[in-house]
């Protein structure tokens, strides 16, 4: 095997020391205009790539960050990661993503081997650990951006307006005179379900009505979640007329259990998800939905976090709140 080319051969080829490759490439000392010209000339021609472990070695960086999120099978998460890969690659930074399933012991795995890794930033969607775990396995080693509400105050927070969603899409369906409006959530405790339900009691409680608790179900994050905890509301003998789902998956899923049970949506049954993923426009009936804009959140959550990283904002944890948007279509 034909070895690596080197900063030697580096040096050969243009006629100069090692130390004065090594000063033209971390511009740490004074070189020439004409050294450097002979130096770039070399590298170009030898194709010499510096080693990134030696150069994370010399300035204490690797250029690399972590996001770690519950689910990447989710359309929603690669759209974050698609805005923060385009805010932190801007300068120089790569990054590594990590899926979770929202297990506590696989967030706490994936902090500590990034921890380990030495990245130099986190952002997380942390579903399962709380402010003394962050604390314990991260400190203040290394800049982190969450979008929990958990960690409100004690770090860089995103986050979109989960209630304000929530309310307007069960307003949109007291509007039409639906007062039997059910709630498809996930998970106690894990994701923004939570808030997006206390979205939905508040614009049922204004309009003077309350969410008995058997008008809320349960289920994973997922399509198939979604049609399993919706076809038990429709099995009642008394089904709601809407159904307001914690993410778009879940109302996808929601559609699935009212063609199974024979019911028309919108007409027997409106469905409204949350998040807008790209398929939100393309099942059938076309999904009415909350716009959480995912490639903002991350563009937002990469711009954060490379003010911590570089030092340009050293100041008490910021919060940024992206605002949300209801988007009518077919299925309500």
């Amino acid at each position: 095997m034909r070895r690596g080319i080197t900063i030697a051969d580096v040096a050969a080829r243009a006629g100069v020391s090692p130390t004065t490759v090594s000063h033209t490439l971390s511009g740490r000392r004074q070189v020439s205009a004409a050294t450097q010209a002979k130096v770039q000339r070399a590298i170009s021609e030898l194709g010499y790539r510096p080693s990134a472990i030696a150069q994370s070695l010399r300035t204490k960086r690797t250029q690399m960050i972590a996001l770690i999120v519950p689910d990447i099978a989710n359309p929603y998460y690669p759209a974050v990661a698609r805005g923060l890969h385009d805010a932190v690659g801007e300068d120089g930074y790569y990054t590594l993503i990590g899926s979770t399933d929202g297990r506590r012991e696989t967030e706490l795995g994936f902090l500590e081997e990034m921890v380990a890794r030495s990245v130099d930033g986190i952002v997380m969607f942390a579903f399962a650990i709380d402010t003394a775990d962050l604390a314990r396995v991260v400190g203040d080693r290394v800049p982190v951006v969450v979008l929990a509400d958990v960690f409100a105050g004690r770090h860089d927070w995103v986050r979109v307006d989960d209630a304000a969603g929530a309310y307007a899409a069960t307003r949109h369906f007291l509007d039409q005179g639906i007062s039997e409006i059910a709630f498809a959530g996930g998970p106690k405790g894990r994701g923004p379900g939570d808030l997006r339900m206390a979205g939905y009691r508040r614009a049922l409680t204004e309009a003077g009505l309350a969410a008995a608790e058997n008008d809320i179900v349960r289920s994973e994050y997922t399509t198939e979640g979604g049609r399993s905890s919706v076809a038990e509301l429709l099995a009642r003998r008394r089904p709601p007329r809407a159904v307001v789902c914690a993410n778009d998956l879940i109302a996808i899923g929601a559609l699935k259990a009212a063609r199974e049970a024979g019911i028309e949506v919108p007409t027997e049954l409106g469905v409204a998800g949350f998040d807008d993923i790209d398929a939100a426009a393309l099942v059938t009936p076309a999904l009415t939905t909350v716009l959480n804009p995912a490639y903002q959140i991350g563009q937002r959550c990469g711009r954060l976090l490379v003010d911590r990283m570089t030092a340009g904002y050293q100041g008490p944890p910021r919060e940024v709140v992206v605002p949300t948007q209801l988007i009518v279509r077919a299925s309500g």
